[in-house]
């Protein structure tokens, strides 16, 4: 016969089994709900990660990510491209896969030359009036390794703060740089990325199953963008776009094209941030930052 034994006297159950009196004798034990907390400091310090917290009391906007960690941290298996300055090295980083520098202006790339295959970020800092008359200075911005934090940071290396997949592998791709970055370069990543040969650079032997472009600017999905997002979806990959971050009622290209994941941004409160393009386009808000837009 079955017999349950409280895992107070876990001891019993070996001593029954050993009778040969029970067919199966084992502790019947106690299970508990579970959740993942990183021990990384930035991660659970003051203020900590909120947006990755689960929403409670005047934090409405958290992820629920270590509910979510307890079913996965990503797949080693799973690839994303991330588009944007390129990476530095950081030890909160993993090791990148090989990447390419598609920014072909010298003069935007600030590395000595176009394009090529080192995908690391040597800055995008621009003097006054670098990037049109009146503009003003600006220092690098390190957007992409900040970006790449976000989706993989590390997880209990104790050091900083977490990503959000950490087990995920991440493919650098250097399309902005001094002033940003043209269409042409970003459209020829983004076929790359997903494994489509591109005139001039080697084969990508890491096809991204995501596309990430933390990056755009005014007006109406362009033909360009359109036709490279059809591309790569056909590939089985998946565009991922911000909305842009000029508080208007109007989402950015590329996010406002066909087949893209275009993603704006709530405040802590749960209301839509103060900073983010809105608009029909949008397929989900993320936990970002500022001010609700609400009185």
């Amino acid at each position: 016969r079955q017999q349950r034994i409280k895992q107070q006297n876990p001891g019993l159950a070996a001593r029954l089994k050993a009778s040969g009196e029970v067919e199966a004798a084992e502790p019947d034990l106690l299970m508990k709900a579970q959740s993942i907390v990183p021990n990384d400091p930035g991660f659970a310090g003051s203020p900590g990660q909120w947006n990755y917290f689960a929403p409670s009391g005047l934090n409405r906007g958290g992820a629920d990510l270590p509910g979510a960690w307890d079913m996965t941290l990503g797949s080693g298996s799973v690839t994303v491209a991330v588009i944007d300055t390129g990476y530095r090295p950081h030890p909160d980083l993993q090791a990148m896969l090989p990447g390419y520098d598609f920014i072909s202006s010298a003069t935007f790339a600030l590395d000595g030359n176009g394009r090529d295959s080192d995908a690391s970020d040597p800055g995008d800092y621009a003097p006054a009036g670098a990037c049109g008359s009146g503009s003003a200075a600006s220092n690098s911005s390190w957007h992409g390794t900040h970006v790449m934090g976000t989706v993989a940071a590390l997880m209990n290396n104790g050091l900083y703060g977490t990503g959000v997949a950490p087990d995920v592998r991440i493919l650098p791709l250097r399309v902005l740089g001094r002033c940003g970055g043209y269409t042409s370069d970003i459209v020829d990543a983004m076929r790359w990325a997903a494994g489509i040969d591109i005139a001039g650079v080697p084969h990508n032997a890491n096809p991204a199953r995501v596309i990430n472009l933390s990056l755009g600017s005014t007006g109406s999905c362009s033909a360009a963008f359109q036709s490279a997002v059809n591309d790569v979806n056909a590939r089985g990959a998946i565009v991922v776009v911000a909305t842009g971050n000029g508080g208007y009622d109007a989402v950015n290209q590329p996010a406002n094209c066909s087949g893209v994941v275009a993603v704006t941004a709530h405040a802590i409160d749960g209301d839509s941030a103060d900073y983010a393009n809105i608009g029909p386009e949008v397929t989900l808000s993320a936990p970002g930052g500022g001010c609700g837009t609400l009185a």
